[in-house]
């Protein structure tokens, strides 16, 4: 049985009215006692980051636009497709609704839960405040009786002390965007990390070769996931943020 397709994988919504309420802080949550500095972040409605404060009033993404979000290209042993991008941030949005939200624990509490259209993509939001951490995990099931396999990949332009430029490297698992201070994405060893020196894409990441060299300047970090699953076997991706 194909992957049911959810949308058009290259079907993305650039929206110009909208744009700023798609990529504002619906969901904020501020910890002004962690050390050594206070922290702060908030999500959007899409399930995607709008703002990175540590201390509180230095935003490690753009305040202006911030750029954070996810993209997936999947198929199956049937030549179905599923997948799309949440980067509200590009105005790529392959989905015309939010996601329903579930805050079990009750309003204004982690772990925020974000169920896409369909039900085939789900996300975690969680945080570990005093570590200054923020996790997102991916979960998808795009098919129920079939082989599946693809790649999803994870990016935020990084503006570190709410600079331009900053500093970009990479190693195997972990991106990192710095000046004085900065972020550095990680992931599992079934993933690897990269940074982008032209800026984040809509475009899902394949691999993670883009930039194998630091550099300094306006840049992107990512993380990318290749999988293969067995039958009906959902997959979990998770990501992480950490101010340093």
């Amino acid at each position: 049985m194909k992957i049911k397709i959810i949308v058009a994988f290259i079907s993305v919504v650039f929206a110009a009215v909208g744009y700023a309420q798609d990529n504002s802080c619906a969901y904020t949550f501020t910890y002004p006692d962690t050390q050594p500095a206070s922290f702060s972040f908030c999500v959007t409605k899409w399930g995607t980051l709008a703002s990175i404060q540590s201390p509180i009033g230095v935003n490690h993404l753009d305040a202006a636009n911030p750029v954070e979000g996810w993209s997936a290209y999947i198929v199956d042993d049937g030549g179905g497709q599923d997948g799309g991008a949440v980067i509200p941030g590009l105005g790529a949005l392959s989905w015309t609704s939010p996601p329903t939200v579930q805050q079990p624990n009750g309003p204004g509490t982690l772990p925020l839960i974000f169920v896409y259209t369909d039900g085939n993509f789900s996300e975690v939001v969680n945080a570990a405040p005093g570590q200054r951490m923020i996790f997102l995990t991916l979960r998808i099931h795009s098919c129920w009786n079939c082989y599946w396999f693809g790649t999803v990949s994870r990016v935020a332009n990084i503006r570190a002390d709410g600079n331009s430029t900053g500093n970009f490297a990479h190693s195997s698992f972990g991106a990192f965007g710095y000046v004085a201070h900065g972020v550095m994405l990680s992931v599992a060893e079934t993933a690897c990390a990269g940074t982008d020196p032209n800026g984040a894409s809509a475009a899902t990441y394949m691999d993670c070769s883009i930039s194998n060299t630091p550099f300094t300047g306006p840049g992107a970090v990512f993380s990318s996931w290749v999988f293969y699953s067995g039958r009906g076997t959902p997959m979990t991706m998770k990501a992480t943020y950490r101010v340093f």
